[in-house]
């Protein structure tokens, strides 16, 4: 039983992963979006992220700064979005929408084929790169089907099986084990360590001073342990 507000068990893993702190301020802010709105709100979550951004945003990364460095100036989010990925010659495929989408797969009232687009939507307001959307998409299915009572093995298989994810799914098993922020190597060095005894633990070690793979490791094994529920 647990013996906590679900959305603290998922910030509880975020922060059990982040050494450094910016997911897990991002993921409050979006949590907070989504307690007040009882829905995903696109321009909601904006105006939160804007709004942190201009008071005591750190660790952000660099998609996210040049994004919203932009917007600041006045610049539509959509612009911002696409000129920044211009810059970085379309290196826009960061990790930072996967750490920051966990706490929209508890909400019951959205359907889990609707989490695909939202996760997708969410990471554009950053990261114009698709393959930040999908794996966005990825980390939150997985969340999902592991609240709705799955377990990790199951929940993997649903994933590599649902239509819209099976390119993505198999392009994170492709994927390289390494400590950088390409989020496809994110993803695959995730899963990875969550394959094996001491998830976090080796995730951490093997991370370094990166604050990358082991976010997404915290937040699903903290899901695991804890069997999170729906906030209904």
């Amino acid at each position: 039983m647990m013996n906590k507000n679900n959305i603290e068990l998922i910030l509880k893993g975020i922060e059990e992963g982040d050494q450094i702190g910016g997911p897990y301020e991002l993921a409050k802010i979006f949590s907070k979006s989504l307690e007040l709105n009882n829905e995903f709100n696109e321009e909601d979550l904006r105006a939160r992220y804007l709004t942190w951004w201009k008071s005591d945003a750190f660790d952000t990364g660099p998609t996210f700064a040049m994004v919203f460095q932009k917007v600041s100036q006045g610049i539509s989010i959509e612009d911002a979005s696409i000129q920044v990925h211009k810059e970085l010659n379309g290196m826009t495929a960061g990790c930072g929408p996967a750490h920051r989408i966990a706490p929209l797969a508890r909400y019951k009232d959205i359907p889990t084929n609707q989490l695909i687009d939202f996760a997708r939507q969410e990471a554009r307001i950053t990261h114009h790169h698709p393959d930040a959307g999908n794996c966005s998409a990825v980390m939150v299915l997985l969340c999902r089907y592991l609240i709705e009572g799955n377990s990790w093995a199951v929940s993997k298989e649903l994933v590599s099986q649902n239509k819209e994810m099976k390119s993505t799914w198999i392009n994170i098993q492709n994927a390289n084990l390494n400590a950088g922020g390409y989020v496809l190597d994110v993803m695959h060095s995730a899963v990875h360590f969550l394959n094996v005894e001491d998830a976090l633990e080796k995730s951490l070690e093997f991370a370094g001073p990166s604050n990358y793979c082991p976010v997404i490791v915290g937040i699903i094994q903290e899901i695991i342990n804890e069997k999170i529920e729906f906030k209904t």
